[in-house]
């Protein structure tokens, strides 16, 4: 019997470890649904907040270049 994955509902054989569409590893999302499931979440909440975090850096470095890009180009063009 074959597998479907859970993430991307792909098929996959009975014995594949991961899914051959997205990569998901079965054994890694069986642990964290089982987690989920008996109301362990503090792990995966760390994670998130870490990974909005850098995000949120992420988003701040680019809006940063950009407006100083925008003012270093607007400045060639102004009289000298």
């Amino acid at each position: 019997m074959a597998t479907t994955c859970p993430k991307c509902g792909a098929t996959a054989g009975t014995s594949a470890e991961e899914c051959p569409q997205c990569g998901i590893l079965f054994s890694k999302w069986q642990q964290r649904e089982s987690n989920v499931a008996s109301g362990d979440t503090a792990r995966y909440a760390a994670i998130a907040n870490a990974t909005s975090s850098e995000f949120n850096w992420t988003i701040l470095i680019i809006v940063a270049t950009v407006v100083a890009a925008i003012f270093y180009f607007l400045n060639l063009d102004a009289p000298q």
